[in-house]
């Protein structure tokens, strides 16, 4: 996990062709601030910045604090999202987000569920159960 700025052009863009790439970024113009990406998601930029890596959006939406210890506080697991197109990939990602010990929540295709998840959308920082999030998501 790093800054949205620092992913270009960290690796060969080449390099991670049919690998799975979880994007946890989250851009911001200043603190706080959403970036304007032109109706694009972050994860749409990853995606063309390192062509044919495998491209979930995850592991984004919840704060730090509350990250650090709700996989394993007693009750109802909260909820992480995944959005991508890659149905295989977001398996993987869904069954690392159950190892942590939280619920793994599909959004969507990479466009249209990255948009709830990343900074400014409906789904950010909000601590959701996993049936919060699926009635949300229904609704």
């Amino acid at each position: 996990m790093l800054p949205h700025a620092s992913v270009r052009g960290l690796l060969p863009p080449d390099s991670l062709r049919d690998r799975l790439l979880v994007d946890a970024t989250n851009a911001f113009s200043g603190p706080g601030t959403p970036a304007d990406l032109g109706g694009r998601t972050s994860s749409e930029l990853v995606a063309e910045w390192y062509p044919g890596a495998r491209v979930v959006k995850s592991l984004n939406t919840m704060h730090y604090e509350t990250l650090a210890v709700a996989g394993t506080a007693p009750g109802e697991r909260l909820a992480h999202f995944t959005a991508g197109d890659d149905g295989k990939a977001k398996e993987i990602v869904a069954g690392i987000i159950t190892d942590l010990g939280f619920a793994a929540v599909d959004t969507g295709p990479l466009h249209s569920g990255g948009i709830l998840q990343q900074p400014g959308g409906p789904l950010f920082n909000r601590p959701l159960t996993e049936a919060q999030a699926l009635a949300w998501i229904s609704h």
